[in-house]
């Protein structure tokens, strides 16, 4: 019956004729989320709360302000997936504190989230006990601020993670499985003038995870991972703006196992965009192409295998959105993403010789998405919407279908 209501409500809103004026979309502003950023088709050209878990000097934009996600319909346990709180609170009008806790199940790439080169899982898959000697990480506390000085706004955010699973026996040696996490991002948002804004941020993770048994060898893993962005906002006009951005990453890591140290394959992501944001009284259109270009090396093995690569050069990717302000408590989002890439990758014959492959690939998860957000005074919900709900029609009365696919919330004071 739920679902029937919500139906009716979201045909009821697209037919609506007493939509609100621009003016009154000023709460809006500060709102959103992960499922805003997602349902208008994962797009990168958009300033949203999202902004901050990369870039802490968006923080200022969004002060005294509590958001978090309620997470996935795609239930992997009671609490579903992707959950996570945060807050950001006005000291004074230059400066601005917040904080994020995190689980392992967080969604975005930043230093919320944990172990993304899994040192943990490297660990016990070599030690390959029935249980997992180090315990996986979770509940990851990040705290970050901002401070604005005249034309130009810095942050700097901070996290940590840790855990042990230590056995200690009445007599004899024991053993100690311990994984920990640090992370450290910066970043800056500068007025360059009164049509140019630029920001940047860089990010700094570093994971590990070791295994010390009560006889034999340690066993461990660590990995450095270095992200950094950056985005310009160029005003054409009181409508458009454009929005060109580039993206680099780096991967690095090694495991000592066995008393010999080898290093872990090696990643290097670039990418480069060129959006724009097209608004129109109530109406928002944001998007455009990209290109993204990926490589993974594994390194030789003596006398086994020589070193391969495996490598994609996705281009185009397009990241589509549009937002429509349809009433004053009521907004609806479409979203559409398409990629394609070329995929090269080589397999070890011999110790000197590879095979190589190539072939063109598509996304796995190209196509629409569709998104609403609801505004009741300073507190918004944004979800993302399974599409499946609109081609249902009348199942959707006591059908089985789940109506949100992904759900933000925010509270702006």
């Amino acid at each position: 019956m739920l679902k029937f209501l919500f139906s009716i409500v979201l045909l009821a809103s697209f037919l609506s004729v007493a939509q609100e004026s621009s003016s009154d979309k000023q709460s809006f502003d500060r709102s959103g989320g992960y499922a805003r950023v997602q349902s208008l088709g994962n797009n990168p050209y958009l300033v949203d709360p999202e902004n901050m878990k990369t870039n802490p000097a968006y923080a200022a934009y969004y002060q005294n302000f509590l958001w978090g996600d309620l997470g996935s319909s795609a239930i992997t346990d009671d609490n579903g997936v992707g959950q996570f709180a945060g807050f950001s609170l006005k000291i004074t009008p230059a400066i601005t504190i917040g904080g994020l806790l995190t689980r392992k199940d967080f969604q975005s790439y930043s230093i919320g989230l944990l172990d993304p080169a899994r040192a943990v899982w490297t660990v016990n898959s070599i030690v390959g006990a029935p249980t997992d000697v180090v315990t996986h990480l979770d509940n990851n506390l990040e705290l970050f601020g901002s401070l604005k000085l005249g034309n130009m706004i810095l942050g700097l955010g901070a996290a940590y993670a840790s855990t042990t699973n230590k056995y200690t026996p009445a007599t004899g040696s024991g053993d100690e499985g311990s994984a920990s996490q640090f992370g450290l991002n910066g970043g800056l948002i500068l007025e360059v003038s009164q049509d140019l804004d630029v920001d940047a941020d860089v990010s700094l993770i570093f994971p590990s995870a070791s295994y010390t048994p009560g006889t034999g060898s340690k066993t461990a893993s660590s990995n450095t991972l270095i992200l950094i962005d950056g985005r310009a906002f160029y005003k054409i006009n009181s409508k458009l703006t454009f929005v060109p951005l580039v993206n680099f990453g780096t991967i690095s890591g090694s495991v000592d196992a066995g008393g010999k140290t080898n290093d872990l394959p090696s990643t290097t992501m670039f990418g480069v965009g060129f959006g724009i944001n097209y608004r129109a009284g109530d109406f928002l259109l944001a998007g455009g192409p990209s290109f993204m270009y990926t490589k993974t090396t594994d390194p030789s093995i003596p006398n086994i295998s020589p070193e391969t690569s495996n490598s994609s050069f996705e281009f185009p990717v397009w990241n589509l959105g549009a937002e429509w302000n349809l009433t004053s408590w009521f907004i609806a989002r479409f979203g559409y993403v398409a990629s394609t890439s070329s995929d090269t990758w080589q397999n070890a014959v011999s110790a000197t010789k590879t095979d190589e492959y190539t072939r063109t690939t598509f996304g796995p998860k190209d196509g629409a998405t569709l998104g609403i957000g609801l505004r009741f005074g300073q507190f918004g919900l944004d979800a993302t919407v399974n599409e499946e709900i609109l081609r249902q029609g009348l199942n959707n009365i006591g059908g089985g279908k789940a109506t949100l696919a992904y759900i933000s919330a925010s509270y702006a004071f």
